[in-house]
């Protein structure tokens, strides 16, 4: 029988690190988690004094500016999300900042609507599509050149596509076309530069043709005309309550796209915002839902109302690592991050979570994460995009320094998330009297 404190403790650190938790990263946070045990305060008053580090944190990096003066980020939304089918959900927001650009005399402030352009995370809810499609009887192992004739692609099916296989390339770059009609005339004219099915090369490129795949697909089988918009909304965004994520909002309440009026993704854009591979606005509530849902469908949870048509085999795809060896070996089906030795030096999926967890980011700095096996979610919305013509200031159209500031922020985040959560599991196990249901919101001023 576990009777000290500190027992108690090392029980739970022992159960992470048989999922696949990384045992340094852990004894870390073990003085401190013993210290909070030594608090007699609610699991609540917990929640809110480890949430107090998280806010302070968020707010230095909301502020903090590289050596010109520049701030990272104009505006923000990060959420923890720690999911709980038997003694109550805990969601922990923090948000601050403004939707407009740095040199804007707009003034709105970032809140729990507004929307963020999540760029290439878009690709994990084209994945999710896909296997519904699988689920409703299309086989990824069928050839594009089949199910889709618009693509000449030899002999590679659906399941290449997913896993990046070879090298893809079209004939000019759609990004440079003047319109629609030339964007989508040069998508089809991708070919295989490499059709190798050994190594693997990120691209864009392949998720465009899934998302026009499964639309053309989807479509003849129902014998309707929707876009990939509709049918994401019918089977993810609606299915789930995904309420407010959605492809060219209406809403004048969007950031992290610079503030361009549309889809910062030059490709997406000229192909009218539409796509595959990026295009989607969100917010950090309905992430949360649709982390809830994939939980539920890992964990078998028939009780909870899952109207997303996915299995547990198609979930361990999301964390699947796909090329061990290849030189983006901590990159995915879709370009979704996996756990990496050399933990956030290459991969965004945090080696303190369990083996299977993924994650996904794009270009406009946003980042989701997700541990489906111990039911953790975090997500960090950002308004990072900075356009300028003096390349000394900008890199990959962010500040200079950016990525190392978001490192930081993401690291400290990521060690608040596990404390929340090993303290709830603490509370959840040992002091039963105290399990809460609750949602706290911060915002910085």
């Amino acid at each position: 029988m576990i009777t000290s404190k500190e027992n108690k403790i090392d029980g739970i650190l022992n159960e992470l690190v048989k999922s696949g938790s990384d045992s340094k990263e852990l004894e870390k946070l073990r003085s401190s988690l013993l210290e909070y045990t030594k608090k007699d305060i609610s699991l609540g008053d917990m929640i809110e004094s480890i949430g107090e580090k998280l806010k302070s944190d968020t707010e230095e990096f909301l502020y903090k500016t590289n050596k010109y003066g520049i701030t990272y980020v104009n505006g923000i939304s990060s959420c923890i999300y720690l999911p709980d089918f038997d003694n109550g959900d805990v969601k922990f927001k923090v948000m601050g900042g403004y939707i407009s650009e740095r040199n804007s005399y707009h003034s709105q402030r970032i809140d729990e609507n507004t929307l963020f352009d999540i760029a290439s995370i878009t690709k994990l809810f084209t994945l999710i599509l896909t296997f519904e499609a699988e689920n409703l009887g299309l086989s990824l192992d069928t050839q594009i050149s089949i199910i889709n004739p618009d693509f000449n692609l030899e002999d590679f099916t659906l399941n290449d596509l997913i896993k990046m296989c070879g090298e893809i390339r079209t004939d000019g770059r759609i990004d440079d076309s003047l319109n629609k009609e030339e964007a989508y005339k040069k998508l089809k004219t991708a070919y295989l530069y490499s059709n190798c099915r050994e190594e693997n090369k990120y691209t864009d490129i392949g998720a465009m043709i899934i998302g026009e795949t499964l639309v053309k697909i989807l479509n003849q089988t129902r014998g309707v005309n929707y876009t990939l918009s509709d049918w994401m909304n019918l089977y993810i965004f609606d299915a789930i309550g995904m309420d407010h994520t959605t492809f060219n909002p209406c809403s004048l309440n969007v950031t992290g796209n610079g503030y361009r009026g549309g889809v910062h993704d030059p490709k997406a854009r000229v192909m009218g915002g539409i796509t595959g591979h990026a295009g989607l606005f969100t917010n950090s509530d309905d992430l949360c839902a649709l982390a809830k849902t994939i939980y539920a469908v890992n964990k078998h949870r028939t009780s909870f109302q899952c109207r997303l048509d996915i299995t547990k085999s198609q979930v361990k795809r999301l964390g699947e690592i796909t090329f061990p060896n290849s030189s983006i070996c901590h990159k995915g089906n879709l370009g979704i991050y996996v756990k990496h030795p050399m933990g956030f030096a290459k991969t965004y999926a945090p080696s303190v979570y369990s083996n299977g967890s993924f994650a996904h980011q794009g270009w406009t700095g946003s980042v989701v994460t997700f541990d489906p096996n111990n039911l953790i979610h975090q997500n960090i919305l950002v308004n990072a995009i900075y356009e300028s013509d003096n390349k000394d200031l900008v890199k990959n159209d962010k500040p200079i320094g950016y990525i190392g500031a978001f490192d930081d922020y993401l690291a400290k985040f990521t060690d608040d998330t596990m404390k929340m959560y090993i303290m709830k599991q603490y509370y959840d196990q040992y002091i039963k009297k105290d399990s809460i249901n609750r949602s706290y919101t911060y915002k910085i001023r």
